[in-house]
């Protein structure tokens, strides 16, 4: 089943997200990792892992007790919100690789691709509990065809366990919107017919709400946006859990 993470953001949510950030910003203990990094313990919480407790949202259901998101610039700059609002569902482990410019399958090691990033992580050691993708803003505009998104879609896919609960941001630049509603809606599909999969709606939350969470150059999120892209994540989490 393919849940979807879509909620628009109000300004009492940006108020409660800039607390979470705040908080983020005097606790966080790690800066930006890398494919080797170790993942930051977000939560002590109980040693035993993710349980049916998801922290102080009041949230119930089954918490993963790891998760890892990899993703682009937009990642990198949300990462301090995003720790906050993650550990604050009960998640434990947080291990959070972003890198500016980064696509999806296309790059060498500045930036890595997504892709290897993806496949380095599922190799080596256990895998986490859920994923999270942030990527294709880099990709969107730059494939005249379908079968060209799918396949990168695709191969995303295959180096993630079948079974394991995924989410995957889709996509929004103000450059590039027919190549961002195509990568979208293969996105959607292909996560359907997956399954245990959650779209997390960031084109809809730029394009409908009334807050201006952009920069000037249309792509990456301003300071309300970090916070509207976090909990973004967040509500996707939520529906991915329940």
């Amino acid at each position: 089943m393919l849940q979807t993470g879509h909620v628009l953001i109000t300004r009492r949510t940006l108020l409660l997200g800039a607390a979470a950030s705040t908080l983020a910003a005097c606790s966080a203990k790690t800066g930006l990792s890398g494919p080797a990094d170790k993942p930051a313990t977000a939560n002590s919480g109980s040693p035993s892992g993710g349980g049916k407790s998801a922290g102080s949202k009041g949230v119930t259901s089954n918490v993963p007790a790891s998760v890892t998101m990899v993703g682009d610039s937009i990642t990198v700059l949300s990462k301090e919100a995003l720790q906050s609002v993650l550990a604050d569902l009960g998640i434990l482990t947080i291990t959070i690789n972003g890198e500016k410019s980064r696509r999806i399958e296309v790059g060498n090691k500045k930036p890595l691709p997504g892709l290897d990033v993806v496949k380095f992580i599922a190799n080596s050691g256990p895998p986490p509990d859920m994923w999270i993708i942030a990527l294709g803003t880099n990709d969107a505009g730059l494939y005249a065809k379908d079968a060209e998104y799918q396949g990168v879609i695709d191969d995303m896919l295959a180096a993630i366990p079948a079974h394991a609960p995924l989410v995957w941001m889709n996509v929004y630049r103000n450059d590039q919107l027919p190549g961002c509603e195509q990568f979208n809606a293969l996105l959607r599909t292909t996560l359907l017919k997956r399954g245990n999969a959650t779209v997390g709606e960031w084109f809809q939350q730029v394009t409908k709400t009334k807050e201006s969470i952009l920069t000037h150059d249309g792509v990456h999120p301003n300071a309300n946006g970090i916070l509207v892209f976090a909990d973004t994540i967040r509500t996707a989490v939520v529906a991915q859990m329940s």
